[in-house]
């Protein structure tokens, strides 16, 4: 098969301009944007027709208004496809997530086993042990005591390192460019971190392992409303949650 012969398909951005290309790019960065502050999990029939077709409109409307000319042929014959491209890049940005949490959560979690453990059998059990008790006793949300004595709640540095590489990186897709992170990171958004930071710890507890597997949206839809519901509480107590509300100031203000 020669270079030729391959058919480039509209829910593809090989398939567009440049320009195009550029509109697509950003218009992603707005979905993560929508995904990390309104709705985290989204349904694929009601999203490329709505949100995401919402926020392809509003982009090329304002790429007209600053007179940027969008090669002819592609909108609106389309749209519809570019909203599918939209659509999907959501499961990529929640994959990204997992990436950077698979690397951070053994070094912040302290699940290599010590020196002394040098059988294969121990090690496994090590880490399989470790991330159970994080995980059953909820330690693997808390930071450092306060100076009171008083548990730091979501506060744990994998958490916070974990949403500083996603939401504060360097990439055209970053979020920090947006206001609802230039302040304070997003309830919502440490919410989604959390959630997938829990899930990549069961595979630990299961496996020993994080396992190289595409993340559905499914497996943490539970977790992440359980911890939503957890947060609410923390952030509506009178003492926690003014410290959490601080706290997520500081993380913003470290990311910018």
């Amino acid at each position: 098969m020669t270079k030729a012969d391959v058919v480039i398909w509209p829910t593809t951005l090989a398939f567009f301009g440049p320009l195009w290309c550029k509109l697509l790019g950003e218009a992603k960065a707005r979905m993560w944007l929508y995904v990390a502050t309104e709705v985290p999990f989204l349904r694929h029939e009601m999203v490329i027709d709505g949100v995401c077709m919402e926020i392809l409109v509003e982009m090329v409307i304002e790429y007209k208004d600053d007179g940027l000319e969008l090669e002819a042929g592609f909108y609106p014959e389309h749209k519809r496809s570019m909203a599918t491209i939209l659509f999907n890049d959501t499961q990529t940005f929640r994959s990204e997530i997992k990436k950077v949490a698979v690397h951070i959560v053994p070094f912040e979690y302290g699940l290599y086993p010590p020196e002394t453990i040098d059988d294969n059998a121990e090690w496994i059990d090590f880490v399989k042990k470790k991330a159970t008790q994080l995980l059953e006793s909820a330690q693997y949300l808390h930071g450092d005591l306060d100076s009171l004595g008083r548990t730091s709640n979501f506060a744990h540095s994998a958490l916070k390192k974990t949403c500083l590489a996603i939401y504060y990186c360097t990439s055209s897709k970053s979020l920090r460019r947006f206001a609802e992170f230039q302040e304070s990171v997003p309830v919502k958004a440490l919410t989604l971190v959390t959630a997938i930071v829990c899930y990549v710890l069961t595979t630990f507890k299961k496996h020993r392992v994080a396992k190289n597997k595409t993340l559905c949206g499914d497996e943490i839809e539970d977790p992440c409303n359980n911890i939503m519901h957890l947060i609410d509480q923390v952030w509506y107590d009178d003492y926690h949650g003014s410290k959490l509300n601080k706290m997520l100031r500081e993380w913003a203000k470290a990311g910018m």
